[in-house]
């Protein structure tokens, strides 16, 4: 049963993170980092041609891939797809990153968080294999209502920066006391880690990006505050006088977090990631999220004037096996989110 503290950083209705898009120029490297540093547990290696992969990674005709669905024994959420593209003869296709700099001056899909409870501890164990921070552990004092973390970044593979945090406050009263018991009752994989926790979509309007995600996927605020600390700055390698509202956004779980960023006084420094985020480039290309219908979903997503909207069709997903879903572009940054139903054999709302 769920504890009452969980009505305060859930909402029940909404669709969490179901998985991150990721694309790799080396599959296997891609997933013995996420599978052996980070705990993932690491599902078959599977050849995709479906003709559908082109339309929902933006790619060209006849577009394949190798993939595999990296999962979590502790929840069903924030899990990771690796793709690596391919042409027709099976050869792997060139492309370019899609965010070529370490830092967080870009518009669309940006970075992984995962918990850690002995963060010092992680970031050692991780510099000891070579990975090169950011900065060195830095505390976040949001505010008293929401408490503190502690967060280190790096670039892992293809270019996506992953975020370590640690939920410093114990406070109950405080968001990071009541995301610490939550993540205390559910546990850590065999790295001491978590699923996708949190994952930052950098936006050019959260009004927009708000949007979308309350009425398509019915999650809600969690934290919404304005960082522009100079050590806030320096840990995400922004101007040192940057403002960025950011607003949490949850769905029925409290991993699979959106972290909606919006650039105030340097958007014109940032960018265009969304733009870049389309086969055969390399880094974090889309987003998954299943929904109860899909129908409903099409026509929330033409209300809020989403653009790029597919019409629902049955998918084949590796590791999700067949499902009716659709593609659009999120607004605010223009980024790639495939829209799933829970699964095939319910009813839904049809065009």
């Amino acid at each position: 049963m769920t504890e009452p503290v969980d009505a305060e950083i859930i909402a029940p209705l909404g669709s969490p993170l179901g998985a991150a898009v990721l694309a790799c120029a080396d599959l296997d490297r891609a997933v013995d980092f996420y599978g052996e540093r980070i705990g993932f547990d690491v599902g078959p290696v599977r050849h995709w041609d479906d003709p559908a992969l082109a339309v929902l990674a933006a790619g060209p005709p006849g577009l394949a891939a190798r993939s595999c669905l990296l999962t979590s024994s502790v929840d069903p959420v924030g899990q990771i797809l690796l793709l690596q593209f391919v042409g027709a003869s099976g050869a792997v296709l060139p492309g370019q990153p899609i965010h070529t700099t370490s830092n967080s001056r870009g518009v669309g899909l940006a970075n992984l968080n995962f918990y850690s409870a002995n963060l010092r501890a992680t970031t050692t164990e991780f510099r000891a294999a070579g990975f090169e921070f950011w900065t060195d552990p830095t505390i976040h004092d949001m505010s008293g209502a929401v408490g503190k973390p502690i967060e280190v970044l790096f670039d892992g593979p293809d270019g996506v920066a992953i975020n370590l945090v640690e939920l410093a406050s114990t406070d109950p009263t405080t968001r990071i006391g009541q995301m610490r018991a939550f993540v205390e009752r559910h546990g850590r994989n065999r790295r001491g880690l978590t699923p996708v926790v949190t994952t930052s979509h950098v936006v050019r309007s959260i009004a927009a990006s708000r949007a979308f995600y309350e009425r398509v996927l019915g999650m809600k605020p969690l934290i919404d505050v304005e960082l522009n600390a100079p050590e806030s700055n320096a840990f995400l390698r922004l101007p040192t006088d940057a403002r960025t509202h950011i607003v949490f956004m949850q769905g029925n779980h409290m991993f699979g977090k959106l972290a909606l960023s919006e650039p105030l006084n340097y958007l014109e420094q940032c960018v265009d990631l969304a733009a870049r985020a389309h086969a055969p480039n390399r880094g974090y290309l889309a987003q998954i999220f299943e929904v109860d219908d899909v129908g409903v979903a099409y026509w929330a997503c033409r209300e809020v004037n989403a653009v790029g909207v597919t019409a629902p069709t049955e998918l084949q997903i590796p590791g999700f096996g067949r499902r009716r879903g659709l593609v659009v572009r999120a607004p605010g940054s223009g980024a790639l989110q495939w829209l799933i139903s829970r699964n095939l054999a319910h009813t839904e709302t049809r065009l």
